[in-house]
């Protein structure tokens, strides 16, 4: 009513009492910032006017609202800083004023943020973790805690003995009831135990040269960082690489050399380190090459001979022998007693089964018997003058060269030849004088050699000619004749004897007594049955029987003078000549003459002085005469 008083147009006279002091009343209990927040003036008694103070100051500011009668002033959107006050309502009339107490504007804000207050995030484990929360609120804020999501506390600050338990997600919760804000704020604690001790693993159960090699650092708990150390220096080089966490290290192309370390791999978090054993790496290679000790090719029967192979590698290479393909040892070294059954290849084997690698080495062994005596064969039965001739070494055994000697030299000159392996010796065109020898033959191999017995060449010749020893063609009844014949041969020659055709004697020489039947041609054949030559000679030997006396034969029973007369030596036997004998002498004077044959004496124109005689024929041969008895001509007168 007293408003409408106010408004109206009617004059009235009033009695003013004095007014009372107002009071401020607001339109909520709390002032909420960014809320808006009205302030009424209240009051009784008779009030002309409201007047509203901000600072002692008249409010002026578009923020600042008031009502028509100006008892209720509105603050939009209140802020902590601008809205405070004091505020102070005055009442008036035409007689009285009063103001109310100042009323300070406590603005309620927040909590704007919670923030935990500056603690570590990661503890050992038995350390003090203190847990503070902060928060600009007013009022000031109620604080609780969450620990992985479990209620822990509802104060601002708690504290803990730190066990590994206590590790996890803090959430502090700050609110304001009376702005009906809530904020909170998390923090992650880390507990870190002591870390155990690392081992390496590694990717290979060897490492093997020129293959990578991986290490990894094998370890649990709550890691944050892998180091490695090789010979106690960070790991280097460009063949050195690590993992993006540093947990593996890999090795390229690992060598025998370089790669050996120590090795050790460090873990680490903020509070604890441990280091791993050292790791020294054994890095297996080869075998590089495989060798067998120098030991000679060569060997006699019998001997005690060792077989060793070598080869570099690690692990120590395993070995195999081969003998011609079969295994015969399973060792680096092994020895035999020389036999024939040794010759041949022997292969040494030497395997890394780490790396997968093999090596061989090869040696050929040649294993010698002693040699037994060659003999020497001949290619025919009997060495024959002008024919070829060949004598073959006949041996038994491991033979690698022949030899030949002739007197004790070697054989020269184009007559004699050796086949290509000095096997077989070739005389070409033999002759007696030149060819004996002895021959010997010797075998040999590079550790014995052998000769044969001495060889005298026998060559066989002729018979060249056949002769008949010196002796008469001429003999008398009852002579011994002896007849020989000779041939230079070898060997001695056969000798056959022939009379008129007829075999009669297989001897050199024979004898016999003359007589007349053995008279003629004989013939001696000279025979080498190896030569397979043949000579003959020829005698042709007479036989004389004693002449009986011849008689003189007259042409006619009567010698005439002046008539021719004829006187024939009339004889018989082997008369070989006729002559005659007048009066001692040989005929003579060209009326005497005498055939052809000496047999006939012609006497021309006979004288009975001169032709009386006496006559006497003579007969004779080589070895017989006889004379006639004397004949005296009678000459009878005409």
């Amino acid at each position: 009513g007293k408003k409408k008083n106010q408004h109206s147009h009617f004059l009235s006279i009033l009695c003013a009492a004095p007014v009372s002091k107002p009071t401020i009343v607001t339109s909520n209990i709390t002032a909420v910032e960014t809320k808006d927040f009205s302030l009424t003036c209240q009051a009784t008694g008779q009030i002309h006017a409201y007047q509203w103070f901000i600072n002692g100051v008249a409010p002026a500011d578009s923020r600042i609202l008031l009502s028509p009668d100006k008892r209720t002033l509105t603050l939009i959107r209140l802020t902590r800083r601008d809205n405070k006050g004091p505020y102070e309502c005055e009442i008036r009339n035409p007689f009285y004023s009063n103001r109310s107490d100042p009323f300070t504007l406590d603005v309620a804000y927040g909590p704007d943020i919670a923030t935990i207050v500056h603690s570590p995030n990661e503890y050992p484990p038995g350390a003090n973790i203190t847990l503070s929360c902060v928060a600009d609120s007013n009022p000031a804020a109620q604080f609780s805690w969450l620990h992985n999501g479990q209620p822990v506390s509802n104060s601002a600050t708690f504290s803990i003995i730190a066990s590994l338990s206590d590790a996890g997600t803090y959430t502090c919760t700050a609110s304001n009831s009376f702005t009906g804000l809530t904020r909170t704020a998390t923090k992650n604690i880390i507990i870190y135990a002591p870390l155990s001790k690392p081992t390496i693993v590694t990717s290979n159960i060897t490492a093997v040269e020129t293959k990578d090699f991986s290490l990894t650092c094998q370890a649990t708990g709550q890691i944050h960082a892998y180091q490695w150390f090789i010979n106690g220096v960070a790991p280097a080089g460009s063949r050195i690489q690590l993992s993006p966490d540093k947990r593996t290290l890999t090795v390229s192309r690992l060598t025998r050399r370089d790669n050996k370390g120590p090795y050790e791999c460090e873990i680490r978090n903020p509070f604890f380190s441990n280091r791993s054993h050292p790791f020294t790496l054994d890095v297996a290679y080869g075998p590089d090459i495989a060798t067998i000790d120098h030991i000679s090719d060569q060997f006699a029967t019998g001997i005690n001979v060792t077989l060793s192979c070598v080869a570099d590698s690690n692990p120590p290479a395993q070995f195999t022998w081969l003998q011609n393909g079969q295994s015969v040892s399973n060792s680096a070294s092994f020895s035999i007693i020389t036999s024939l059954n040794h010759i041949g290849n022997y292969t040494c084997i030497a395997t890394n089964s780490f790396t997968g690698l093999t090596r061989t080495a090869n040696k050929t062994l040649m294993i010698y018997a002693p040699l037994s005596k060659p003999t020497i064969l001949t290619s025919n039965n009997t060495a024959v003058e002008t024919k070829d001739f060949s004598m073959t070494c006949n041996a038994m055994g491991q033979i690698h060269t022949y030899l030949w000697f002739l007197n004790g030299l070697a054989p020269g000159g184009n007559r004699i030849q050796l086949s290509p392996d000095r096997r077989t010796l070739t005389i070409r065109s033999l002759t007696r004088f030149d060819n004996k020898g002895p021959y010997v033959c010797e075998i040999e191999n590079p550790l014995f050699r052998n000769r044969s017995d001495p060889f005298p060449l026998n060559v066989t010749y002729g018979p060249d000619i056949a002769t008949i020893v010196h002796s008469a063609n001429e003999y008398p009844t009852g002579a011994n004749i002896t007849l020989s014949c000779v041939a230079d041969s070898n060997p001695a020659a056969q000798f056959t004897w022939l009379q008129n055709g007829q075999r009669i004697s297989n001897s050199a020489t024979f004898s016999v007594i003359a007589s007349l039947s053995d008279a003629g041609t004989y013939t001696c054949t000279a025979s080498n049955l190896f030569t397979g030559l043949t000579r003959t000679a020829t005698k042709n030997i007479t036989i004389y029987a004693p002449l009986s006396k011849p008689t003189i034969v007259t042409s006619n029973n009567t010698a005439v003078e002046t008539k021719d007369f004829s006187l024939t030596c009339q004889a018989t036997g082997q008369i070989h000549a006729y002559r005659w004998f007048i009066n001692g002498l040989a005929p003579s004077g060209s009326r005497i003459q005498l055939s052809p044959d000496k047999k006939i004496l012609t006497i021309g124109n006979l004288t009975r002085r001169e032709n009386k005689g006496p006559y006497v024929c003579e007969i004779e041969n080589p070895l017989f005469r006889n004379r006639s008895d004397p004949f005296t001509l009678d000459v009878a007168c005409e």
